[in-house]
């Protein structure tokens, strides 16, 4: 039992440093030596725990993606607005795995991406999130889910992929306090006026004639009448 307790640790120790590696240097120019020396384990423990490279990194992903569908089913019922803030927050917390997914987006080797089949699987779950918000009213019924994932997607990553852009605009760095509290603030102004209520056609038509009496009597009233029951 000791053993398999030291073996846990050591593989969480293995992956921790790999998950730095492959954020400084990607999937290609990350060496199994140099985690090896970030972990403080000899190299052939790597080959023991993980067979590969790229078993190593299949593990880091999925231990990634398991965080991260565990924090979605821990809010079901979470609004549009609500997910840019929580999402936004846990990208600054986790930047390294930010870091691995734009390496990937820069190999032009066309290389299989590893481990596609479940993260194909957990964006798929995000998109049925949404799904389910629209069919019970928490988004309007015309929402593109899918569209709706890669919009989220954009607004919780953009200051992360391009600080310079946000220090040219700002002056600041995204992870400082006062950034982050502003772009917070634009993540819950966007997300509130995205997919405010709806609403309904006969109600609207409704709001629109109560609107509309008041100043078609005005325009009956005489001018006198008009002047004295206004309200100044």
């Amino acid at each position: 039992m000791q053993q398999q307790r030291d073996l846990n640790r050591t593989r969480e120790r293995i992956m921790a440093a790999a998950l730095r590696e492959f954020a400084a240097n990607g999937f290609a120019g990350a060496r199994t030596d140099a985690i090896a020396r970030r972990a403080h384990v000899n190299e052939r423990m790597i080959f023991y725990c993980f067979e590969s490279k790229e078993g190593l990194y299949r593990a880091v992903l999925k231990q990634k993606l398991a965080a991260k569908a565990a924090m979605i089913e821990s809010t079901p019922e979470e609004d549009f607005a609500s997910s840019l803030v929580t999402g936004f927050d846990e990208c600054c917390d986790d930047i390294d795995s930010l870091r691995m997914w734009q390496w990937e987006a820069l190999d032009k080797t066309n290389r299989k991406l590893v481990a596609e089949e479940e993260r194909r699987a957990f964006l798929q779950s995000e998109v049925a999130r949404w799904r389910r918000a629209k069919a019970s009213g928490m988004l309007p019924a015309d929402a593109d889910e899918e569209m709706l994932l890669l919009v989220s997607c954009a607004l919780r990553i953009f200051p992360l992929i391009l600080p310079q852009v946000i220090s040219l605009v700002t002056g600041m760095d995204p992870l400082d306090p006062e950034f982050r509290q502003r772009w917070t603030a634009c993540l819950e102004c966007i997300g509130q006026r995205l997919f405010a209520p709806a609403i309904k056609s006969g109600d609207g038509l409704k709001l629109e004639a109560k609107k509309q009496g008041p100043v078609k009597a005005r325009k009956q009233s005489p001018p006198s009448a008009a002047a004295g029951g206004g309200r100044h």
